[in-house]
């Protein structure tokens, strides 16, 4: 079993690696039947050097990684993504929506209806190193990633915001629509391009069918996980 300080599996061949104390950002590994590896986000800046540790722990190296695909435009999932892409020579994939961001290395601007969304607006420098897409995808787009990864378009937090279901293993990645940190939550509104659009479409995750929940910031879910989900979602007041 891997160092589940470095690396946590999720189901066969899916692991969580964190990149920050206390699982408050998870960068995910998907392990194909020949042993290729597909990366679902980078983290901020100095991630990589975790994410290559958590790979080292399930015995995979840099050449390995053969893509990694991209939840959002936000630095603490896209600020270590140049670096990654260099060490493994890996494709980057995101929403088609993002991929302005991703290109000029600045995150969207936030929701002007809160006091911090409107300060981050003024800021006029770089949110992370920018990096070019090998190629785009849209909603219900389902990725040649092992055995399958289906993209669930929930915007909101950024305008190319996105779930993942990796269809054979039925790990939902939630991105940042939903929280698993002190519980399951929202996003905080200040990180959010539009709130009310990005709470609207989290509620598409109540729709799906998996196993596990596990999120980008927090610990997954194992045991009822779609509902604990369905019922965060469908409890909550708008």
């Amino acid at each position: 079993m891997p160092d589940p300080t470095r690396a946590v599996l999720l189901a066969p061949g899916v692991y969580r690696i964190p990149t920050a104390p206390f699982d408050l950002v998870n960068t995910f590994a998907l392990v194909d039947d020949a042993g290729a590896v597909t990366l679902i986000d980078a983290g901020w800046r100095r991630a990589p050097a975790r994410i290559l540790a958590g790979l080292a722990a399930i015995d995979k190296a840099p050449a390995d990684v053969v893509g990694i695909v991209l939840t959002h435009a936000h630095p603490d999932h896209a600020g270590g993504l140049a670096g990654l892409a260099e060490q493994t020579g890996a494709p980057v994939q995101a929403h088609e929506r993002d991929e302005i961001y991703l290109r000029t290395g600045r995150a969207p601007r936030r929701d002007p209806a809160t006091r911090t969304g409107r300060l981050m607006n003024r800021r006029r420098r770089a949110d992370f190193l920018p990096v070019d897409l090998a190629s785009s995808f849209a909603d219900g787009a389902v990725l040649d990633v092992a055995g399958g990864l289906r993209v669930i378009h929930t915007p909101g937090h950024t305008p190319g915001h996105v779930s993942l279901l990796h269809q054979p293993s039925g790990v939902l990645v939630t991105g940042d629509s939903v929280f698993n940190v002190r519980g399951l939550r929202y996003s905080p509104q200040a990180f959010c391009t539009d709130i009310r659009l990005s709470r609207q479409t989290a509620d598409r995750l109540a729709d799906e069918t998996f196993e596990v929940a596990a999120f980008t910031h927090g610990a997954e879910i194992r045991s009822g996980a779609r509902e604990a989900i369905r019922a965060f979602l469908r409890g909550r007041a708008r």
